[in-house]
């Protein structure tokens, strides 16, 4: 008996860490992509999101866990004020050939709510599809992306008619490229804008200032249509090249770029805060690994 209450201490613990916040701080959002974490280490997962100041996860689904991890892990996280997105995608659920498999993920979530408690719900759905990745990208981006578009507009009709909300991750550099139908000259980022409840702008780079430019157009469209955008940073080793991730850089540095950043996010009412990828990779560098 004592074992036991000392374990439902520390879990009690463990949630009331959950709620404290760093002074002055937006809240934040991150991806957890080691889904396991979740049924091996939950209450250190919230414990460390929680005092990060972190509102929302983009939890990917899989790795054999089951449904009922799924619901303890979603309702101690609401306990501590935590929201929980399904996460899944893959390039190329871009193709029409590949369609279904986004729809089945859509549908997998859709189902998992219908039986879940109302505090064991996934507050909603992101799709990671980075079409881009693909070899086929290269030699017809056109096709590609109406291929792509096609199926955004059939995952969000979808999630609107389950009432689900609904973002994705995408690139800063979309507004570079032009909607298809030459008569409609709309950047596909803004379009992905109208599309969507939310996205989170991959705009990764090592300094605020680089980060707000490649973030603000999107912003100033979600602005305009009244959506909210996360903005993403990378905390991972990057394959890229210098200047796109944190990852060398001092945790003194981190700290101080991503206050910056805040500073000029809360320019627009649109910004939901900064997305972190990873919480694995944050939790390496803040642990000294």
């Amino acid at each position: 008996m004592l074992l036991a209450l000392g374990g439902m201490l520390m879990m009690v613990l463990l949630v009331l860490l959950a709620f404290i916040r760093p002074s002055g701080s937006q809240a934040k959002a991150t991806w957890i992509w080691e889904t396991s974490v979740i049924e091996q280490h939950p209450g250190e997962v919230l414990a460390f999101v929680g005092k990060q100041g972190v509102d929302t996860l983009f939890l990917q689904i899989g790795g054999g866990v089951g449904q009922e991890s799924y619901r303890s892990f979603i309702r101690a996280a609401a306990q501590a004020g935590i929201q929980v997105h399904a996460l899944n995608g893959h390039p190329d659920w871009a193709l029409r050939e590949h369609r279904n498999e986004a729809a089945e993920f859509l549908k997998w979530v859709v189902d998992y709510n219908r039986e879940a408690k109302a505090e064991e719900r996934f507050a909603g759905v992101q799709l990671d599809v980075e079409p881009y990745l693909l070899e086929r990208w290269q030699k017809d981006q056109k096709a590609v992306v109406e291929q792509w578009m096609e199926g955004v507009r059939f995952w969000t009709e979808e999630a609107r008619y389950n009432d689900l909300t609904i973002g994705a991750a995408v690139p800063f550099w979309l507004d570079q490229i032009d909607h298809p139908c030459e008569a409609l000259k709309l950047p596909l980022g803004g379009w992905m804008v109208g599309q969507f409840d939310y996205l989170a702008i991959m705009a990764y780079r090592d300094a605020a200032g680089r980060i707000y430019d490649i973030s603000q157009r999107t912003l100033n469209e979600a602005d305009r249509q009244n959506k909210r955008v996360w903005v993403g940073v990378e905390l991972g080793e990057s394959q890229e090249g210098p200047g796109i991730s944190f990852h060398a850089q001092p945790l003194a540095s981190l700290n101080r770029e991503m206050k910056r950043l805040e500073e000029l996010g809360r320019k627009h009412g649109s910004f939901a805060g900064i997305a972190v990828h990873s919480y694995e990779s944050w939790h390496n560098k803040l642990n000294g690994l």
